[in-house]
């Protein structure tokens, strides 16, 4: 389609207002390659909202809030690239989702206050073959933060270099699935990689969790630690397993933050690999390898990160 324009449900538009104007339930939104400097909201349900191959929003927020307000459900969203976003509340968001379940694939968030921020009762928010980089601000936005949501999944995914003390992840869902994804600190002076305050279910497998040398806190992931006592009405566990776990903080490692509060949670920490050296190494003897550095492991020096085929 031309460059610089928008399809709503076959009918061209070229200003931003009149696309987001036609939108109704079970539409479909193409937008034309383009640099884009205005953002949207998105108020019916089971919209599908398509880039190009070069399709680009730049510094839009709306309502003080993201480029997307997404107000609608079961939202698709596909080749979108996104960047530039800030507010004056230090939050500003490629995507705030309002309404309930999002399906974001080959989306390109990067150098903005947050990525996606997620309200309470969210849903279900899916991420498939995405990349989030340089994202977080101020130790309080994060490259992705999911608020009370039923379930977050993230797979084949990429989240670099959180900035600020952000987190690469924060979700309070009740169920957090990561697969098959990269998450790494770099360069970024991120907090944790990921961080499950709220408990719940946690599952990472398959991925590679790089904690770099400028990382502001010494725990690569976090759980449990904003509730006493957890909720019960939740199920409640951890499982961690076949990751390649690189620790390389200046400074003490510590690979899995437990609150007070989650002590008896059931874990399952095996067929790791973790590279360098952590101070709760004693706990997760069973099951896993361990390599002193990177030489050791056979991975190049910093920042190289192993290879799993993303």
């Amino acid at each position: 389609m031309p460059d610089n324009t928008f399809e709503v449900d076959g009918v061209n538009y070229t200003n931003i207002a009149d696309a987001q104007n036609a939108l109704k339930d079970n539409s479909t939104l193409i937008i034309g390659n383009g640099t884009y400097r205005q953002g949207m909201t998105v108020r019916a349900s089971n919209v599908t909202i398509q880039g190009s191959t070069n399709t680009h929003f730049i510094g839009g927020a709306v309502g003080g809030k993201a480029t997307f307000v997404i107000q609608g459900n079961d939202t698709t969203m596909e080749q979108i690239e996104c960047s530039g976003v800030t507010v004056p509340d230090q939050n500003g968001a490629c995507i705030r989702q309002e309404g309930k379940n999002l399906l974001l694939k080959y989306v390109y968030f990067h150098d903005s206050e947050q990525g996606i921020l997620a309200n309470d009762g969210s849903g279900k928010i899916q991420i498939e073959y995405s990349r989030f980089k340089n994202l977080g601000k101020a130790g309080r936005a994060h490259a992705i933060y999911v608020n009370k949501a039923d379930r977050l999944e993230v797979r084949y995914s990429k989240f670099y270099s959180s900035k600020d003390e952000g987190h690469e992840i924060k979700s309070r869902a009740k169920e957090t699935i990561i697969e098959y994804s990269e998450i790494a600190s770099l360069t970024g002076n991120d907090s944790r990689l990921v961080d499950v305050p709220n408990a719940g279910k946690l599952v990472i497998r398959g991925s590679v969790l790089e904690q770099g040398p400028n990382s502001a806190n010494n725990q690569l992931l976090g759980y449990g630690y904003e509730v006493n006592p957890v909720d019960p009405a939740i199920t409640h566990s951890v499982e961690i397993t076949d990751n390649i776990i690189i620790l390389e903080r200046n400074g003490s490692n510590h690979f899995l933050g437990i609150s007070n509060s989650t002590q008896s949670v059931p874990k399952m920490v095996t067929q790791n690999k973790f590279v360098g050296t952590m101070n709760d190494v004693a706990l997760y003897q069973s099951g896993n390898q361990f390599y002193a550095d990177r030489a050791a492991y056979g991975l190049g020096p910093f920042p190289e990160l192993p290879s799993i085929g993303l």
